[in-house]
């Protein structure tokens, strides 16, 4: 070899365009980038892969790009002529296979820059050439053509889609110029609001129904892959952080109160807003015309039968027992007028029973008055009759306003639990997570068939109180002193009561908690011989409730014969005032309580107490409210994993680093990794081996988002994951998890997962698996069924089907943990093949050492820290654990 040399400081460049000089890297470390160069001028740099010591980059002859190595840091390069390889590919065995090992890494790291775009055969396609410099420097030139060719396709692509950015971004900003007129035209005609709309037709559409709903309808974001996606309505929810459901739309549908809607039209499939008009009537909202179109039989005919129903969010930040109040009524204002007038109503017939009572015993009675006795008989009958119907609209409107809070608030329960960080569930067994959902429809059932009635129908009650002074202003302040004495008593009882309360929902929560887990794992139990030890902690924490309970209940029984005894007790006192009243009047020369004003007393004292007893025990019902919600608090205070403040990736390419990342699960735990630095180029295969415990699925953990790091970064094309939609971000990875779930479906709905896949695809994907033969062997072949877990299926098959699962979208990152160790050596290499040729970022964690002899770099971590990295020869051949771990696994 030449001993000619050249020396590269730190971000010096090499420009490689000599096809008959090879460099090799002696020390240090180069960056590849491409150049694109039109009519002689330079575009920006595009970074394609990083070159290690030993390596060595090849010229490349090209007219539209110039290919440049930029030194990292101070790097020693070693030149090589053509003519010094020809003669070492033919002389020498070993020099020849360590050349041809370096032409191999060159190609590899040409092809993880071109991906699945390439054909063009490597040199390694035809072995009758492996001992011809020559032939081998045609098949390298074929191959940079193609490179130059599909770099030139890219950033063809990327100004269409820069350009197509620029467009939707200059039509946003349009949209919020139109919209904040909308806003200000809807002040005079809130109907037309939803109409200073801008964009596609669904957007449009789908923009009126959120406006209906008060949920602001976004546009889908850029890392959608819309080719993908079997309903375009669902990119859209996605992005404006709603829920959908599809629906179907029954007979004379309009005739009834289902919100806003989002359909298509029979014909076209064109996509309309079906948006409330009033009681039963619907409207049409064409998003074209920008029209609206009353629903009737005719027009209903010319829709799908199929509609989508939007569910409106919980605000992300920290929710509030009153927030979560106003959630649940919200739009819900008819409704409770209806309860609120129908409540006063009612309370104002109630009063003509001691109105007509005094009239009676004072007037009619006397007189012998058939006609006002008529009168009065004919206007209570009247009253009752009044007083039923009210009482009827008062129970349809509490049972719609149920309904509707009901299907608002546990929709949005559901989705704020699906958007907590996954750290959230480790905190809280099933059974307790389980008490603490719960507590939510515990918290709307109270508020509604307790707290909102009782209020209502205690509070009309007590203008009782005004007829009490009019009556007898003496006999009204007693009656005010009993009150007060019953509602202090119900409160006393009620303050003791709820604070064993409050223990007893915690002790019910950790029971439920540990009594599933009990059966979850009773198998265990059995293995372990620890049912005793099982029981005796149950039986344990089983008598602290019942303690409580009881406890709980001595208390409640006192306050239930209190408020039985009190009606009693109370018209005793009246009586006894008022036979004091009526005797010494006539004695003091004054004008005493006549025979019909005491009675009409008495009836508007008993509607009086019956009102105060109600609120009184509505007190107990609050304070129930107040325990529970400290349940659910956590769920509605715990900070979502995605806000709206989280910016989109875009599309990746592949390119990820950890950066001296430190994590712990718990803040008094030991530290689980310790400024740990991992990164991978697009298309390498990296790897992550070390014994067990040592951090290597925390990382994956780390990478998917589900754990936040307590120093250091994640990156993923150079942005920090802490700033990113996770969600976006996962779906652009395949991911396989030693834990991965197999649904109860066929096995081409497993693969596809939701996704708007073809059979052909399916198939691909099932062969890069090494599935595609134990398929074809089924009856139903892609149509069988698999039970929940694949239970059916064997450990391999199960590991195969979700390795189909993450490859089938051809992501441009993959995560392997521990996803072949259920495989033999056939389909392992069959799997390893098929992701060689994909030319995507890898980032695997095995076990079986023998599975990553082609990985481009190893991380030997221990103790979450890296204490080994390198390529595979070169770690077999040094001390240490990578070392120890393969002669454990040779022996």
């Amino acid at each position: 070899m030449s001993d000619s040399k050249l020396l590269l400081a730190g971000n010096q460049s090499l420009i490689l365009d000599n096809p008959q000089t090879v460099w090799q890297i002696e020390s240090g470390a180069i960056s590849v980038f491409a150049i694109p160069i039109q009519q002689g001028i330079e575009g920006v740099r595009r970074y394609l892969f990083g070159v290690n010591p030993g390596e060595v980059l090849f010229g490349v002859s090209a007219d539209n790009h110039k290919i440049l190595a930029i030194s990292i840091e101070d790097t020693v390069l070693l030149q090589i002529s053509a003519q010094e390889c020809e003669e070492g590919i033919r002389q020498e065995k070993d020099e020849a296979e360590s050349l041809l090992q370096l032409v191999q890494i060159w190609e590899k790291n040409i092809q993880s820059c071109v991906g699945d775009r390439s054909s063009i055969p490597t040199v390694f396609s035809h072995p009758e050439n492996l001992t011809n410099w020559n032939a081998i420097q045609v098949t390298l030139s074929e191959l940079h053509d193609n490179l130059c060719e599909i770099l030139t396709q890219i950033e063809q692509e990327e100004s269409a889609t820069k350009w197509t950015q620029f467009q939707a971004r200059e039509q946003l900003n349009s949209q919020a110029k139109v919209n904040a007129l909308g806003e200000l035209a809807s002040v005079l005609k809130p109907k037309q609001a939803e109409l200073m709309q801008t964009g596609t037709p669904l957007l449009i559409a789908a923009g009126a129904v959120g406006r209906a709903l008060g949920i602001k309808i976004l546009p889908p974001v850029r890392s959608e892959d819309m080719n993908r996606i079997k309903e375009p309505l669902e990119a859209i929810a996605r992005a404006s952080r709603i829920r959908i459901r599809r629906v179907l739309l029954n007979d004379r549908w309009w005739q009834k109160d289902s919100g806003p809607l989002l359909a298509y039209t029979n014909q076209d499939n064109f996509p309309v807003a079906l948006l409330p008009a009033g009681v039963g009537k619907y409207e049409i909202f064409d998003p074209q015309k920008h029209v609206r179109i009353p629903v009737n039989k005719d027009t209903a005919q010319q829709l799908a039968p199929f509609a989508h129903v939007f569910y409106r969010p919980i605000p992300e930040n920290n929710v509030t027992a009153i927030d979560l109040l106003l959630f649940a009524f919200k739009g819900k204002i008819r409704e409770l007028v209806v309860i609120f007038l129908t409540g006063v109503v009612g309370a104002l017939l109630g009063m003509l029973t001691p109105l007509a009572t005094a009239i009676l015993i004072d007037s009619v009675i006397p007189d012998a008055d058939r006609g006002l006795l008529m009168q009065i008989g004919l206007g209570l009958i009247a009253a009752t009759f009044g007083t039923i119907i009210f009482q009827i609209a008062q129970g349809f409107a509490g049972l719609r306003l149920e309904s509707k809070a009901s299907l608002d608030s546990q929709a949005a329960l559901w989705d704020r639990l699906f958007n907590l960080r996954v750290s959230f569930f480790r905190e809280y067994s099933i059974g307790d997570l389980q008490s603490r959902v719960s507590a939510v429809t515990q918290i709307r059932q109270k508020l509604n068939d307790t707290v909102l009635r009782t209020v209502f129908t205690s509070f009309f009650s007590l203008l009782n109180l005004g007829l009490l002074f009019i009556y007898s202003s003496s006999l009204a302040l007693v009656v005010v002193a009993v009150a007060l004495v019953a509602i202090i008593f119900t409160t006393i009882s009620s303050v003791l009561s709820r604070q064993k309360l409050r223990a007893l929902e915690e002790i019910e929560g950790e029971i439920f908690g540990f009594t599933v887990q009990m059966v979850a794992g009773v198998s265990k139990l059995r293995v372990s011989n620890a049912e005793d030890r099982a029981f005796a902690y149950w039986a344990k924490k089983y008598s602290q409730q019942l303690k409580l309970k009881l406890s709980t209940e001595v208390i409640e029984d006192v306050l239930a014969i209190f408020n039985t005894a009190m009606p009693t007790v109370s018209s005793i006192i009246i009586f006894w005032l008022a036979v004091t009243l009526i005797t010494q009047a006539p004695s003091q020369s004054q004008t005493g309580l006549s025979t019909g004003t005491f009675l009409a007393f008495n009836s508007a004292f008993a509607i009086f107490i019956a009102g105060a007893t109600q609120l009184s025990n509505t007190i107990v019902s609050i304070l129930d409210i107040s325990i529970f919600w400290e349940r659910a608090k956590p769920i509605f205070q715990a900070q979502p994993e995605i806000d709206l403040s989280k910016s989109d990736p875009g599309r990746l390419t592949g390119k990820v680093k950890v950066d001296r990342v430190t994590f712990r699960y718990r803040e008094d735990g030991p530290l689980n990794l310790d400024d740990l630095t991992i990164e991978a180029d697009p298309g390498e295969l990296i790897a992550l081996v070390g014994p067990s415990g040592s951090g290597k699925s925390t990382i994956i953990r780390l990478l998917l988002g589900f754990e936040t790091p307590k120093d250091g970064t994640i990156y993923y094309d150079g942005q920090d994951l802490s700033g990113l939609d996770t969600s976006a971000v996962r779906r652009q990875i395949g991911v396989v998890l030693q834990n991965g779930r197999i649904n109860s479906a066929s096995i081409f709905e497993n693969i596809s997962s939701g996704a708007l896949v073809t059979m052909d695809e399916a198939w691909e994907a099932v062969r890069m698996a090494g599935f595609a033969d134990d398929i074809k062997s089924m009856p139903m072949e892609m149509h069988t069924v698999i039970s929940e877990g694949g239970t059916n299926l064997s450990g391999g098959q199960r590991q195969r089907l979700l390795i189909a699962r993450a490859l089938v979208l051809k992501p441009r990152i993959i995560i392997f943990d521990e996803a072949t160790s259920a495989l033999d050596n056939r389909t392992q290499a069959i799997v390893s093949t098929s992701l060689d040729q994909l030319g995507v970022t890898r980032i695997i964690i095995a076990h079986r050492l023998s599975t990553i002899r082609n990985a481009d770099r190893i991380y030997v971590i221990e103790a979450g820290r890296v204490v080994q990295q390198g390529r595979f020869e070169e770690l077999v051949n040094q001390k240490g654990l990578f070392a120890n771990l393969m002669a454990r696994q040779m022996t």
